[in-house]
C-alpha cells in the first residue's frame, strides 16, 4: 500500500517514523517549502506533484498549514486516495462542502487528527462516562496553556503559521483539540447557546488571538467551558467533569484520573511511564483499519466541520 504524506513539519515527520514503525515502507514525502532529507537519510521525497501522480497512492496525509488543507485534500480526493488531515480541517469553510460531497461520491474514508481522544486518559473518562458510572453530568471543562515561543524550540515562532491570520493561526484553532474533546466526550449534543471571549492581550510578536475562554450550554442542559492560551509558562493541560455522583478530574502533567466527592479521592486510573507518542501510533492504526474495512472514522469531514464552524463563529448561536 503506497502512502503519501504532504507537508514535513514536524507533524509530518512524526506520522512518516511511525507509519516507518507500522511497517509501512512505502510511504513518499512532499513538501514544496522543505529542503529534501539527505540520500543517506532513506527518505523517499518527491520534488513534484500532480493529479496523475496522485493516482498511484492509496493514502494521503495532509499535513501542511492550516490554510493549505482543503487544496492538497481536494487534489487526492479527486485522485481517489484516502484521506488523514492534520487538525484542524481548515482555516475557514471555503470549500469543505465540496471535499465532502467529492469524499461521499468517491467512497472516500476520511478523517481529521484527533489524538488527543486516543490518550489512555482521556479513553477512560469517555468510557466511564458512558456507562454513566457518574450519573447525570452538570458540567464539562478544559483548560489548555503554553507559551508560543516554547512551542518549536530553535524556531522563530512569529513566522509560524499561528501568529497569522491568513494562515490559520490563532489559540482557538490551534487548540481545537478542547473543543474536540468537550464535545465528543457530550457526544456531540447540539449547541444551545455559545460565547467566546477572545482576543490579544500580550507583547507576542503575532496577528492572532493569543488567549480565548468559551462557555457552551447545551440542549442536555450541560454546560462546557474551553480556557486556552498561548501564554502559560508551564505546559497546563486538564479536564474536569461535575457530576451527580462527584468530580472527575485529570491534569496532563500527573496523567491520574481522580474521583472527589466531599470525603474522599479516589484514583480511577494511573498511566505510569507513558509515551506520548504512542497516543499518535494508535490515532493511525484505528485510520488504517477504517481503511481497511471501510468503516466511517469517528471524526470524518462532516464531523470535523461541526467543530470547525463552531470555532470560526464565534459568537452566533449555533
Amino acid at each position: 500500500m503506497k502512502i503519501l504524506i504532504i507537508g514535513y513539519g514536524s507533524i509530518g515527520q512524526r506520522h512518516y517514523k511511525n507509519l516507518k514503525k507500522l511497517g509501512h515502507n512505502n510511504t513518499v514525502i512532499f513538501d514544496p517549502f522543505v529542503k529534501p532529507p539527505k540520500k543517506n537519510e532513506n527518505i523517499n521525497f518527491t520534488h513534484t506533484l500532480n493529479q496523475n501522480q496522485l493516482k498511484q497512492f492509496k493514502i494521503v496525509f495532509v499535513c501542511t498549514p492550516n490554510h493549505t488543507h482543503i487544496k492538497y485534500a481536494l487534489m487526492a480526493a479527486k485522485a481517489g486516495c484516502h484521506l488523514f488531515i492534520e487538525k484542524p480541517l481548515s482555516h475557514n469553510l471555503k470549500n469543505v462542502n465540496k471535499l465532502i460531497k467529492l469524499c461521499q461520491h468517491k467512497n472516500i474514508i476520511n478523517m481529521v487528527a484527533c489524538n488527543m481522544r486516543f490518550h489512555p486518559c482521556i479513553a477512560f473518562i469517555k468510557k466511564y462516562l458512558n456507562q454513566n458510572k457518574l450519573g447525570s453530568i452538570y458540567s464539562i471543562s478544559h483548560e489548555f496553556g503554553y507559551y508560543l515561543p516554547y512551542w518549536r524550540p530553535g524556531k522563530d515562532y512569529a513566522k509560524n503559521y499561528a501568529a497569522k491570520k491568513s494562515t490559520g493561526g490563532g489559540i482557538i484553532l490551534d487548540d481545537i483539540h478542547e473543543f474536540d474533546l468537550l464535545f465528543w466526550l457530550n457526544n456531540f449534543n447540539p449547541i444551545k447557546t455559545k460565547n467566546l471571549a477572545y482576543g490579544k492581550i500580550s507583547q507576542l510578536n503575532i496577528q492572532t488571538e493569543d488567549i480565548c475562554q468559551a462557555i457552551f450550554k447545551f440542549k442536555n442542559n450541560i454546560i462546557g467551558h474551553i480556557s486556552c492560551n498561548y501564554l502559560e509558562q508551564s505546559y497546563t493541560r486538564t479536564a474536569k467533569i461535575i457530576g451527580e455522583r462527584g468530580n472527575i478530574e485529570w491534569d496532563w502533567n500527573q496523567n491520574i484520573v481522580w474521583l472527589k466527592t466531599k470525603s474522599t479521592s479516589k484514583k480511577l486510573s494511573e498511566i505510569k511511564n507513558w509515551d506520548l507518542n504512542q497516543m499518535y501510533i494508535d490515532e493511525i492504526k484505528y485510520f488504517l483499519k477504517c481503511v481497511k474495512e471501510k468503516k466511517y472514522t469517528f471524526n470524518n469531514f462532516g464531523t470535523a466541520m461541526k467543530t470547525l464552524t463552531t470555532c470560526i463563529t464565534k459568537n452566533k448561536y449555533s
